[in-house]
């Protein structure tokens, strides 16, 4: 979350620096115009920059600052500034609108200007772009992102070539209309379109990935249709500044060359005309002098008029007509004295002034002739230069467009491959049993979208044959447990069968003996040992009914959960020692840390009870220390000992002290029924503890584990 945060401010704060340069050269521009003298060493340069761009650029800089700030009104005022320029420079450049928007800012200057400088008609198509483009951030979300971020990296495109085209010379005809983008605009322009890419490419790359696999392929189409017209447009310019140069050449110096040639043969036919007769002016009335210098007159006026289309000639046609004028009236004066019979007057003017006439005339077609071969083989290395560039020019753009078309199917297809692989990543994950898997795409529509939909349907069947799996191996562990219960159960049943058999017998066998003997006692007449046997058979009978009760307490433990109540273990062991405690000389001591906590206090209490009384019963001399310790062993149990200081238990009656109806003496030195620790182990693995003994020579320890928690009704006192 904190890289996305510092990403997501670091695009940001490089939007805002774009924006503040945007504003800063746009102004620098402004008042350039404004103050040319005042900002006299930037004005150069600054001015290359038309009024027109400085104030779109303002627009675009206050632009980015509106979408970074969610500022729709002033992002609407900045879109339509940068639409109404785009608009009407185009009406004006292009459609021949009568507008005049280059220099309609005139009026804003105090002075005009030193230079006019009309926005170059790229820059306009740019700007028109961007004015799309801005209307269109104002979503966040959603398709128009991409429409923001396909037209960001056309203008992108756009300006990259004029970059390349102006400074590496690849593109020296990317002047449209004859008009060049300056430098800091097309720079400009392209960080402007970088921030805006910048700001709108990740949601863009989301809204792409919403897309029906047929939607995306249509829009990188779109894209590529739209960088084709873009690099079309760059070849338009090559094939008319070919064009361009091919009229410019027949128009011009071609033309100028045939009609001066022209002029220079009808000039020779007619001085050689002229010389025939001065030779043998018999001739005269075959060549027709006069016929021929009116013919030559018309066809010289058609070709000067060819010769005055080309501008760079313009000087040689005055002269020319004024030489051919003179030669005209010269010709005129000498054909009337050939008429009137001086042939030698016209012999002599003949071969000598009009013969110079007809030898500047030539040396002036001879002049036109080489200005337009001149002519002619500059435009010819221009066609070759153009040839040439346009050679770089398909390489750039064949380069150009190969990447383009690797770059977006590369998207389309790392789109496609990325969703893919978060789907299959999350069925592998199903198909693993992991049904808590996050599933990707699921509120996406169409083909994406479907495909998690019903991954979400697999995953929920596969949570359902989860749970009942769970549940169906829970019921299979109670069957386990229940039957372990149910053998331990079995396995008690045939030990109380087997030792009921004898232990209950055993009373019954005393009983039935002492009755006989009180029968042979009252018939002796010995009263006396009828008071002892008759309380010996009552002896018989409390030990039996104690056995019944022990056997009753045995089956009915763990069966009664009964109420959670505080239980202090100190507090508890004291008054249960105190309560059972026959022996003067016997003291209970208390370990360090004895723990308070809430669990079952009826069945905890049994426990010590019954320790505490065993300890105290089989306890062989009347001093001696039961001490009790408790520990925390882990965060399931508790671990509670209760250790004395009397005979101990030897190694081989330690492991039968724990079953029923067994005790290390007669029963006649020691009462009791053989069943307290039968019972205290069974209390305590009914509620997961386990209960062991550890005795080496004198003294015992009887170690038990206690649960922290136990699920029961809380006792609210």
């Amino acid at each position: 979350m904190h890289s996305i945060f510092t990403i997501s401010n670091n695009r940001y704060l490089a939007s805002i620096i774009v924006a503040a340069l945007l504003l800063l050269t746009g102004s620098c521009v402004l008042l350039s115009w404004h103050a040319p003298k005042l900002f006299a060493a930037i004005y150069p340069y600054a001015t290359l920059m038309a009024y027109n761009t400085a104030i779109a650029f303002i627009a675009c800089g206050l632009g980015l600052i509106s979408i970074i700030a969610s500022k729709h009104l002033l992002l609407v005022a900045c879109s339509s500034i940068l639409l109404a320029i785009a608009i009407l420079t185009l009406l004006d450049l292009i459609a021949g609108v009568d507008i005049d928007t280059t220099n309609w800012f005139v009026i804003f200057l105090a002075e005009p200007p030193v230079r006019s400088q009309p926005i170059s008609p790229a820059t306009s198509s740019i700007l028109l772009l961007a004015g799309l483009m801005l209307l269109c951030a104002r979503y966040t979300q959603g398709n128009f992102t991409i429409v923001t971020t396909l037209l960001s990296l056309l203008i992108i495109f756009i300006a990259l070539a004029a970059v390349i085209g102006q400074g590496f010379g690849i593109f020296p005809t990317f002047t449209w209309l004859g008009i060049k983008m300056a430098p800091q605009t097309a720079a400009g322009l392209f960080a402007f379109a970088g921030a805006m890419l910048s700001l709108r490419y990740s949601a863009a790359i989301q809204a792409f990935n919403r897309l029906n696999f047929f939607s995306r392929l249509t829009t990188g189409f779109i894209f590529m249709s739209l960088l084709f017209i873009g690099i079309g447009s760059i070849g338009l310019l090559q094939i008319n500044s070919v064009a361009a140069i091919s009229q410019k050449l027949y128009q011009g110096p071609l033309q100028t060359n045939n009609a001066a040639l022209r002029i220079k043969g009808y000039v020779s036919r007619l001085n050689r005309a002229i010389k025939d007769v001065a030779v043998s002016p018999s001739l005269a009335e075959e060549h027709n002098i006069p016929q021929l210098l009116e013919q030559t007159g018309v066809n010289l006026q058609r070709e000067i008029a060819v010769i005055q289309l080309d501008p760079s000639s313009g000087n040689y046609v005055a002269t020319l007509i004024d030489e051919f004028n003179q030669w005209q009236q010269l010709i005129v004066h000498t054909h009337k004295q050939l008429q009137a019979g001086d042939t030698e007057t016209y012999q002599q003017i003949a071969l000598t002034q009009s013969q110079e006439k007809a030898f500047v005339l030539e040396a002036l077609c001879d002049e036109i002739l080489q200005l337009a071969q001149k002519q002619m083989q500059q435009l010819n290395a221009d066609a070759v230069d153009t040839k040439n560039h346009a050679g770089n020019l398909m390489l750039v753009v064949i380069s150009g467009f190969l990447m383009m078309g690797i770059l977006v199917s590369g998207l389309i297809t790392r789109s496609l491959n990325w969703q893919l692989q978060k789907i299959r990543t999350a069925m592998q994950a199903i198909a693993e049993g992991n049904s808590d898997v996050a599933i990707p795409f699921h509120d996406h529509p169409h083909e994406i979208g479907d495909m998690a939909k019903t991954l979400t349907v697999f995953s929920q069947y596969v949570d359902e044959r989860k749970k009942n799996a769970q549940i169906l191996e829970q019921h299979q562990h109670e069957l386990e447990q229940s039957n372990r219960q149910l053998a331990l159960t079995n396995k008690e049943l045939e030990t109380f069968a087997y030792v009921a058999s004898h232990d209950l017998k055993s009373p019954l066998r005393g009983i039935a003996q002492l009755s006989s003997w009180i029968d042979e006692d009252l018939e002796e007449k010995e009263f006396a040992e009828v008071a002892k046997h008759t309380q010996m058979l009552r002896n018989r009978i409390l030990r039996m009914e104690k056995l019944l009760d022990d056997m009753l307490i045995f089956y009915r433990a763990g069966k009664t959960d009964g109420n959670i109540s505080r239980i202090n273990v100190a507090h508890m062991a004291r008054e249960l020692f105190d309560i059972q405690n026959t022996k003067a000389g016997l003291r209970l001591e208390l370990g360090d840390n004895l723990p308070v906590f809430d669990s079952l206090s009826t069945p905890f209490e049994q426990i010590l009870r019954n320790l505490f009384s065993n300890a105290i019963k089989h306890h062989d001399s009347d001093e001696g220390i039961i001490r009790i310790e408790a520990r925390r062993l882990n965060n399931n149990f508790y671990e509670v000992s209760v250790i004395d200081d009397g005979p101990g238990i030897p190694a081989k009656f330690q492991e039968r002290v724990f079953g029923m109806f067994q005790t290390l003496k007669p029963r006649d030195e020691i009462e009791g029924s053989g069943m307290g620790l039968a019972l205290i182990k069974k209390i305590v693995e009914t509620y997961g503890g386990k209960i062991s003994v550890h005795s080496n020579g004198r003294g015992c320890r009887f170690t038990f584990t206690w649960p922290h928690t136990i699920k029961g009704k809380q006792d609210h006192d």
